[in-house]
């Protein structure tokens, strides 16, 4: 009876389990970490999983395969073209986003693992692709025949909106690029105007024929890419209400912000270290793609003034070593952001702003200064900003008077602590937690062999959906009425001049 029952489960476990690809290509470490959290979850659950990405866990799972694609990474750290990014217009922002992940998606699938995977007899059930300017990569899915789930590491975005049929509006949906919160002045909405139109037309024009190309190139199978842009059953998005903004979204977009955070025991020396920050502590990191060592000495010397002048203990995510630096400062090459930011002597984040900073400060009570520097930073601390949490330094304005006025205005400020530990509380406050809630929908998609239930928007043209055909139609008549009226009127007015001509 036990064996029967043994088998009997061995076969119903079997049967709930499934082939899952992920394709999470983008070089940003950052990135992976969202990536690495999701799929090993799936494993842990029992899937077998194959993920498509330039990293690999530092614990993989038996059913974890990586194919690696080390290639794609070249050297964006310490990039001076990242720290240029900041002066850069809006339109060149655009631009050399879309440029730059176009050579990203075609290193992923030049791939000799890739190239094999594609031209083997392999089986998926599933497929997640990260949804960042690699629209080519949701071949994947049609070429396995599997559903697709998509997943935004920078939550809603003007991009990926377009896929779910979420209209983007310029009166209240700022382009990524810029600082701006959805509560824009008149004149914030004439450039974030120009800029979703400028967004729009070279995603269509300039980035989709280079996708297009890479689809008919790279894959085995004909497929059709104006059928795959719009294929995805449901996406999964790295957002919280205390992150972003509050915003409407259909029923198979479903935000996840927060689900990275599990914070775990801290290494020795740094607990240590954060044990004695009697007077609290700070932790300053620009993230994994900027590295803090490639700093100008005049930026370096400014920040070294400021962090003289704090009786806190200061941890520094520096790529070198610093002998000249003050006594109060831990300099480490990679640190433990997030569990780090948990430690209750950890009293301000400095920070570059990305999304999974901006997340785990809020996650663990931690204001912020900001110090933001290129794609979605400046709106992250824009957000932060309005919400009481952050201050934000212009990278352009560093300087030893302007950090230090941030830090000090952060640290003395109770509104600031204040309003980060609200925001803690709401972003924990939830009926699910969001790791669990992610696994649900996943494996919902997989039940159900994908979700057909899509919104009517994605059935309409741009100009039908903003009704400009309907304002054309409506300006066409009345032109119409008032030009026949105004004949009409010409015509009774030249009869009754006759008339009088006559009399």
């Amino acid at each position: 009876m036990n064996v029967a029952l043994f088998i009997t489960s061995f076969l119903f476990l079997r049967a709930q389990c499934a082939k899952i690809l992920g394709v999470f290509a983008a070089p940003g470490y950052s990135q992976f970490i969202l990536g690495e959290v999701l799929m090993t979850e799936l494993a842990k659950r029992g899937h077998q999983i194959t993920v498509i990405s330039p990293y690999r866990p530092k614990d993989e799972p038996p059913n974890y395969k990586t194919i690696l694609t080390k290639e794609v990474i070249g050297d964006t750290n310490g990039d001076d073209s990242l720290w240029n990014l900041e002066s850069q217009s809006l339109f060149k922002n655009i631009m050399s986003t879309y440029d730059y992940e176009n050579g990203i998606t075609e290193k992923t699938l030049q791939n000799k693992e890739v190239q094999e995977l594609l031209q083997s007899n392999e089986h998926f059930d599933l497929v997640i692709v990260e949804q960042f300017f690699n629209d080519a990569l949701k071949g994947f899915s049609a070429h396995f025949k599997a559903p697709l789930v998509l997943f935004s590491s920078m939550g809603l975005t003007e991009w990926n909106r377009e896929y779910m049929g979420v209209p983007m509006l310029p009166s209240m949906n700022a382009v990524s690029y810029t600082q701006y919160t959805n509560r824009m002045t008149f004149f914030q909405r004439i450039r974030n105007l120009y800029g979703t139109i400028f967004d729009y037309l070279y995603r269509r024009y300039f980035f989709y024929p280079v996708q297009r190309k890479f689809l008919a190139q790279y894959f085995p199978s004909s497929l059709d890419f104006d059928k795959i842009l719009y294929n995805a059953s449901l996406m999964l998005l790295n957002s919280h209400v205390t992150t972003s903004e509050n915003t409407l979204l259909p029923y198979n977009m479903v935000e996840i912000g927060g689900f990275h955070v599990i914070n775990k025991p801290l290494d020795k020396e740094i607990q240590t270290f954060l044990d004695g920050a009697t007077d609290g502590a700070i932790l300053f990191s620009l993230g994994s793609n900027l590295h803090s060592s490639d700093l100008s000495q005049d930026t370096r010397n400014a920040i070294f003034q400021v962090f003289a002048k704090l009786k806190q203990k200061i941890l520094w995510k520096f790529e070198t070593d610093l002998p000249d630096k003050p006594k109060n400062l831990f300099i480490a090459k990679w640190l433990k952001q997030r569990d780090i930011l948990a430690h209750p002597n950890v009293k301000l984040f400095i920070t570059h702003g990305g999304l999974l900073s901006t997340e785990e400060a809020i996650f663990n009570g931690v204001p912020m200064v900001g110090i933001p520097v290129f794609a979605d930073q400046k709106m992250n601390m824009a957000r932060a900003k309005s919400n009481g949490v952050a201050s934000v330094v212009s990278f352009s304005k560093l300087s030893e008077e302007t950090l230090f006025e941030a830090v000090n205005e952060t640290l003395k400020n109770p509104s600031y602590r204040n309003n980060a530990k609200r925001l803690s509380s709401m972003i924990k406050d939830r009926p699910i937690q969001p790791l669990e809630l992610a696994m649900y929908w996943i494996e919902y998609t997989m039940r159900h062999s994908g979700m057909t239930f899509k919104p009517s928007s994605l059935y309409l043209y741009w100009f039908e959906m903003y009704m400009v055909d309907i304002a054309c139609f409506l300006l066409i008549n009345s032109l119409v009425v008032f030009l026949v009226i105004f004949g009409l009127m010409r015509i009774c007015k030249s009869k009754k001049s006759d008339k009088q001509k006559k009399q």
